[in-house]
């Protein structure tokens, strides 16, 4: 009875192991490959990929090649190596192929198998720099121009990092003296309430580096309180400049937006890893009306492509925070047509369990009108999707209201101290502001002159709106202060 238990034992083995062997893209009849094709898994490393700080140092250029098996459920399995650069950078690699979810299975005899992949990911190059005991060492010139031989350098920069850029300490500015390097600027590391909630309304902080007024300088975090990644940006003279990056809880990038001339181009992907859209959309002008956004391409979360070249229909669902109990979650679905680009004809959107929703019609992107409804049974009319925030009086008053409150201060006269003062404040949802920050400064005296007068603006304001309903709006207001 032996042999024919074995023999039994072994036909199952051999069939086991069969089921379970993967196949070579050559021998299915269709490839496993990512949702909405090859070039945008490589986008999606690409933009994922934080290149580690000594690599970065170093200079390092090259290729990872990864090797894995998409199983018929299309999840991945078996990632293995199967070219190295650095042990950082491979560590790297695999950890931004695993944030990557969204694959389609191999087909073979009509059936989904199993199917060996590689996939190349690529560290681009970059300029070395120096990196000793955790510090980014940097040196400029008189005229605070990068040089590469210290020996030249009038000035010396001092940046702590970890292993992935972010900042762990102050920025500290040396220059040189017949003795050796003295101290010249510090710029302690920031860490500050954010004036916005995060997708579960939880407090987040920006953390980076302010100059002596105030502004913004170099890369700044947002995180959560655990210090999960939520967004980055870089800034120059407390203004926003090249890319800016959000992040899924998953640590996935939400969306990335690139700054253009008049605008920016921004793509958003889906949290496993998935392209969701691309558009590009015009710079907000304060106190102007918005111009419409113009989507070029939009898919599906199965990978279906739906609008394309700016044509086709638009469909999503997500979920979201009830309006009728908010300890609950519910699906929001909205739909709609997108013709050259813009919105056109109906656009619906609706929580499932009826806590909101509303009904618009456009023409070449613009709202012509629209209702919203809410859980308490009102309907809200309105024209204009967004209405961003305007003083009582429109451009006209807010110039009568600065030119009769504004005092230039007496101490900034003598010194013939000249300047515009960038103020932050949020106009809340009954007019009132709050949440006052000095963007950039020009002198003390001066600066708190022209946060005296904004205060003052307090409840002069008609708050911004969404779909109806007003809503708080972060606003950014120049105030001059000129010598006749």
């Amino acid at each position: 009875m032996r042999l024919p238990l074995l023999l039994i034992f072994l036909f199952v083995s051999s069939l086991t192991i069969a089921q379970n062997a993967a196949f070579q893209p050559f021998e299915v009849d269709s490839i496993a490959e990512p949702r909405g094709g090859m070039p945008y898994l490589n986008t999606f490393l690409q933009t994922n990929l934080r290149k580690p700080v000594r690599a970065a140092a170093d200079g390092i250029s090259g290729r990872v090649i990864l090797s894995a098996i998409i199983n018929p459920d299309a999840s991945v399995s078996d990632i293995t190596l199967a070219r190295s650069l650095r042990p950082d950078c491979d560590q790297e690699a695999m950890r931004v192929f695993r944030l990557f979810r969204a694959w389609r299975p191999a087909y073979k005899d009509g059936k989904p198998v199993r199917q060996l992949v590689s996939v190349p990911v690529a560290f681009t190059k970059n300029e070395p720099f120096l990196y000793v005991g955790g510090v980014k060492i940097s040196h400029y010139d008189e005229d605070e121009k990068a040089v590469t031989d210290s020996s030249q350098a009038q000035y010396k920069q001092l940046l702590p990092l970890d292993s992935v850029g972010m900042p762990t300490g102050d920025l500290v500015v040396y220059k040189r003296k017949p003795k050796g390097w003295a101290e010249a600027v510090r710029l302690p590391l920031q860490r500050k309430k954010h004036w916005k909630r995060g997708p579960s309304k939880q407090t987040l902080f920006l953390t980076g580096h302010q100059d002596a007024d105030g502004q913004w300088l170099g890369r700044v975090y947002t995180v959560d309180e655990t210090g999960t990644l939520v967004e980055q940006t870089d800034y120059e003279e407390g203004q926003r400049v090249g890319s800016a990056i959000q992040y899924h809880a998953n640590g996935v990038v939400a969306e990335k937006s690139d700054e253009l001339t008049e605008g920016y181009a921004l793509s958003s992907w889906y949290p496993s890893g998935q392209i969701q859209q691309i558009w590009q959309t015009g710079k907000l002008k304060q106190l102007e009306r918005s111009t419409p956004e113009r989507v070029l391409s939009f898919w599906d979360s199965t990978g279906r492509q739906l609008i394309t070249e700016g044509n086709g229909p638009f469909l999503t669902v997500k979920r979201v925070e009830s309006k009728r109990d908010t300890t609950q979650q519910t699906d929001y679905t909205e739909q709609g047509q997108y013709v050259g680009g813009l919105r056109e004809g109906i656009w619906t959107g609706r929580y499932a369990d009826d806590s909101y929703g509303y009904e618009e019609r456009y023409e070449k992107g613009i709202c012509q009108a629209g209702k919203a409804f809410s859980a308490d049974g009102d309907t809200t009319r309105y024209t204009e999707r967004e209405k961003q925030p305007e003083f009582k009086g429109g451009l006209t008053g807010l110039g009568e209201f600065l030119s009769q409150n504004l005092h230039y201060p007496s101490d900034a006269q003598r010194a013939r101290i000249e300047g515009k003062v960038f103020v932050s404040f949020v106009v809340c949802t009954d007019g009132t502001l709050c949440d006052y920050e000095v963007l950039k400064g020009v002198a003390p005296s001066v600066d708190q002159e022209a946060l005296r007068v904004i205060k003052k603006m307090s409840g002069r304001w008609k708050p911004g709106y969404e779909r109806g309903k007003p809503v708080r709006v972060k606003y950014n207001l120049p105030i001059n202060f000129m010598l006749h």
